[in-house]
């Protein structure tokens, strides 16, 4: 099925535009249950995970390949893939670049006969910290703030030279193995668990979001990491409390209920165990480093 970019501008929500402009087309994609059955495009295709992982799958090979929040995946037209969210609350950004605007973008910044040699088959590349910046902050603006609108469209033209640029002097990524899945998935999990601090967090609760056992998730992760799922739980909720105490005036009691602890006294049990310091003297110290 061919989906051109004409048909994707026409049929896509302004909700999901985040550049339109000429021969220049972002969308924000993904969803609890995003799928997108095989199908091809007109044009090149960068696709970038912001929140979640994608089981991308091509015409070129057999086994789908996980693409995390720090790989990105670049897609050649004509070429038949698809695509599916590994869990709920994923979202990506889908950048899709004309041979017109390529061309113009190499009148500006000179040959990119480099970058054209290796998008003959779809090819991975790591995601550099100024692309997740910049990934974060294409999708900071609301629809309606016309000023911010125009911001965007600079930011996803910015964010595609930068992808040129590690597609160029970058090192190709292979294709994901078990090995790689298994980093992708406590990827996953630290992400799904860093979204959801203020939640009921149980270790079913994390296997079940998953599709896996409570000793499958748990054996994986610590072999990943060197802890339990509890142990980074607590660390992220303390790293999150210390944050809103340095940054807020916030009561401890409110502190705990916002990084998913019943109470300010158990937020002190936890700082207490972990960092030898209470709530009330963490915050003391943090305000001391900054004068």
């Amino acid at each position: 099925m061919l989906r051109s970019i004409q048909t994707l501008r026409d049929t896509s929500t302004d909700a999901r535009i985040l550049a339109a402009d000429g021969d220049q087309l972002a969308l924000v994609g993904g969803g609890d249950d995003y799928y997108m059955p095989w199908h091809w495009h007109d044009c090149l295709m960068i696709l970038l995970p912001r929140v979640g992982a994608v089981d991308f799958r091509d015409e070129t090979r057999s086994a789908g390949t996980w693409l995390s929040e720090d790989r990105f995946v670049v897609v050649p037209q004509t070429l038949s893939h698809q695509t599916a969210a590994r869990r709920t609350g994923h979202d990506h950004l889908a950048i899709y670049a004309t041979d017109d605007q390529l061309t113009g973008i190499e009148a500006r910044l000179g040959s990119l006969s480099r970058i054209r040699a290796r998008l003959g088959t779809p090819t991975f590349f790591a995601t550099s910290p100024e692309m997740r910046t910049l990934l974060g902050l294409c999708q900071a603006c609301t629809p309606a703030d016309v000023a911010a609108q125009s911001v965007r469209a600079h930011m996803v033209a910015a964010l595609l030279i930068h992808c040129l640029s590690q597609i160029e002097r970058g090192e190709q990524l292979s294709a994901s193995t078990p090995a790689t899945h298994g980093d992708a998935l406590v990827s996953e999990v630290k992400s799904y668990i860093a979204n959801n601090l203020a939640g009921d967090l149980s270790l079913d609760l994390i296997a079940d979001a998953f599709g896996l056992s409570r000793r499958h998730v748990t054996r994986l992760f610590r072999d990943k990491t060197g802890m339990t799922i509890g142990e980074f739980h607590d660390h992220e909720r303390l790293d999150r409390a210390r944050d809103l105490l340095r940054t807020t005036d916030l009561p401890v009691g409110e502190v705990a209920w916002r990084v998913g602890l019943d109470s300010g006294s158990a937020l002190a049990r936890l700082m207490r165990r972990v960092a030898g310091v209470s709530p009330t003297d963490a915050r003391k110290m943090a305000r001391s480093d900054t004068h």
